[in-house]
Parts: C-alpha cells; sequence; structure tokens
C-alpha cells in the first residue's frame, strides 16, 4: 500500500516542533503533501526547514492535494471547522487538544466521523512517551492494577501571563497544560471516572476568577481514586508532569523533564545506599519500600518521538481498522471531565460524570465560568 498523503494545518509550535518532523521520520507510511498556516512567516519556514508545500488556508492545501489524511494543530477555537472539513472531504483526521472549544463542538465532530465513515484520532502525545508508556504496561501487568494515583504539574506561570489564545481564558490550566494529566490518569485506569471533586483558586494573589492553582479528585469504579495537582503559582523548580501510581505491590513513578541526582542513606530504616539518577528528558522507576528497580529513560526530544508514534499507529489503524491509540470519543471524555472539574469549583459539590449537570454546559465554550 503506497504512504498516505497527509496534509497539516496549523504551522504553529504543534505543526513545525511535532507534526512536521514526526512526520519526517515516518516515509515508509506517510508523504506530507502540503501543509498551511494564515501566517505567511510560518508558512516560509516550514517551506524552507521542511521542503514541504505551502498554501494559506486548509481549503487550498485539500482542493489542491486531495490528502488521506489531514493533522489539525490550529488553536481549538477553530477544531470544529478545519475537522469537519477535512472529514467531509474523505480524509482521516489526527488533531491536536483540546479537541474542540466545547463538549457540543467535539460530538459534532464525532457525528461527521461517523457520517463520512471517516476516523478521528487525538495527539494525546503522553500516552506515548517512554516513561508513561513504561508506567502503563507495569500497571496493566499489576494484579488489580492502579489502585490510587497522583498527578501534579508546579511551574511559576498563572494563566494570565500566558500569551496568546491560551491568555484569553479565565479558566484554563485543566484545558490547556492540564489536560495531559487527566487524559493520561484515564489512560491508566482505563476508563472516565465516575465522579469528580473540585477546587480551584488563586489563592489571594489575584482578584479574579482564574485557576492558578487547581486540585482536583477523580473517583473511578471500585472506589479507586487519583488526585491532579496544578500549581501555577510554584517559584521553586518546575515540575512539568509529575506522576505515582499505586498497585497492590508497588509503587509506579515518572517524572517529566531532565533529571539528575545523587542519595545517600544511611538511616536505621533503610539499607545504606548511594543512588544515582538521571535521565536527560525524564525517568520512570518502580518503588518497593527503599528499593527502586528503573523501567524506563524518556530520549531526547520526547515529546516529538511520542508524537511520531503516535502518527504511525494512527495511520496503521486508519489503514487496517485497528484500534486507535487515542480516538475522537477520548477527547470527548477528556473534555467532559474538565466541564466537571469547573462545575464542582464553582459550586462546591461532587458531579456525576452521567449528571444532567454536566450535559447542561456541553455547549459553554471552553474557558468561561458558568453563570
Amino acid at each position: 500500500m503506497p504512504p498516505f498523503k497527509v496534509a497539516v494545518v496549523g504551522l504553529g509550535n504543534a505543526g513545525h516542533t511535532l507534526h512536521l518532523p514526526a512526520l519526517a521520520g515516518l516515509p515508509d507510511i506517510a508523504t506530507v503533501v502540503g501543509a498551511c498556516d494564515v501566517d505567511a512567516a510560518r508558512r516560509d519556514r516550514a517551506a524552507s526547514t521542511w521542503k514541504v508545500p505551502v498554501f494559506e488556508s486548509i481549503e487550498d492545501v485539500i482542493s489542491r492535494t486531495n490528502p488521506d489524511v489531514v493533522i489539525v494543530g490550529t488553536p481549538p477555537a477553530s477544531h470544529v471547522d478545519h475537522c469537519i472539513l477535512a472529514l467531509e472531504s474523505g480524509a482521516h483526521v489526527i488533531c491536536e487538544k483540546p479537541f474542540a472549544s466545547s463538549i457540543d463542538e467535539a460530538n459534532s465532530i464525532l457525528a461527521a466521523s461517523a457520517a463520512t465513515g471517516k476516523r478521528v484520532a487525538l495527539n494525546h502525545e503522553f500516552r506515548e512517551m517512554e516513561i508513561f508508556r513504561a508506567v502503563r504496561d507495569a500497571a496493566d501487568a499489576a494484579p488489580g492494577g492502579v489502585v490510587f494515583a497522583q498527578a501534579w504539574q508546579l511551574m511559576d506561570l498563572p494563566p494570565w501571563a500566558e500569551p496568546g489564545w491560551r491568555g484569553q481564558m479565565l479558566q484554563r490550566t485543566l484545558y490547556e497544560a492540564g489536560i495531559h494529566l487527566v487524559d493520561f490518569l484515564m489512560a491508566l485506569f482505563g476508563e472516565r471516572p465516575v465522579s469528580v471533586s473540585a477546587s480551584t483558586s488563586t489563592c489571594g494573589v489575584r482578584d479574579s476568577d482564574s485557576d492558578a492553582v487547581a486540585l482536583v479528585t477523580l473517583e473511578f469504579s471500585r472506589g479507586r481514586l487519583a488526585q491532579i495537582v496544578q500549581d501555577r503559582l510554584c517559584k521553586g523548580e518546575t515540575q512539568y508532569f509529575e506522576l505515582r501510581a499505586e498497585t497492590r505491590d508497588s509503587s509506579l513513578r515518572a517524572s517529566f523533564g531532565g533529571r539528575a541526582r545523587v542519595s545517600a542513606g544511611l538511616h536505621r530504616s533503610t539499607r545504606p545506599h548511594v543512588r544515582l539518577e538521571y535521565g536527560v528528558s525524564g525517568l520512570a522507576w518502580r518503588e518497593v519500600g527503599h528499593l527502586r528497580t528503573m523501567l524506563a529513560r524518556n530520549p531526547k526530544d520526547p515529546a516529538m518521538l511520542a508524537t511520531r508514534r503516535l502518527i504511525q499507529r494512527s495511520l496503521v489503524a486508519f489503514r487496517d481498522g485497528g484500534e486507535l491509540p487515542a480516538d475522537g470519543q477520548a477527547g470527548v471524555d477528556v473534555l467532559e471531565v474538565i466541564a466537571a472539574t469547573y462545575l464542582s469549583a464553582d459550586s462546591g459539590q461532587r458531579i456525576a460524570l452521567d449528571s444532567d449537570a454536566v450535559r447542561d454546559v456541553a455547549s459553554l465554550q471552553m474557558g468561561v465560568i458558568p453563570a
């Protein structure tokens, strides 16, 4: 079978640093027939760096290249129009996250997918990173799987300091960087939560309803729990994605980002040891008491390589009809969980995912505070 003809829509950070370099490493299954962006400088950069034909609009790239697959990497407000146009042109879609600006918009993309017979995948690339994949594999192999998990993100970047479309939303930390944490926990547990409880606050730093700090509890089946902490007011070391997953016989850890640490233990409760931990882009390990076993290290440029793996797996699934690594329904589920998070924070109540409350805000645009 000849390689898929792929068009890339959006040549900002995702298109230039993730999608095009990822596709460049997949010549046997993908050929980039065109890329588009409204910004001329971005088009020139892509044409110069990646040697691809460039166009000003999605209409141009679709009509002139007739792609089999369209990768949508524009801001989320444009996803619904771009995805539906691509699907109706006869192309499969790989879309960046957040999937859409509202639950209703995301569902309209799925309806177009069903009507056209073309499939939609999401680039939830953290699922495919070496360290997080290793934790998922270890959890799947553990009797009973994960019983409790914690995911946290610490950085000095409050919502109001974000540039571009991200900074224009009043409540958005979970829709943006936090979406990685929410999606990965659902992939780790293998289901969407039963309910959500949450609090968000600026912690007195700013007089507004923005969510510089978010504390979230997800309840899964069989009483299993997960917690998310996002602290965008942290003046300490940035930790983009830290994870601890508890199974019945061990504790699984992953730390995304560079890590180099030497520790020594001479406490009576532990064996004497000297330990060196090193990972240029992150580590995953297993803990049983004071004993640690390395599970994986991220390679250099882990986000791009994880995107490449996800695109490759998605293209194979498009070709063979197999299971997608992250399908459109996963994108809808994430949006519903995040909507429930903000509903819980606003009301002070635990929100069931199948409740009328979530359905009532399905049309609410991402990042808008419910009235």
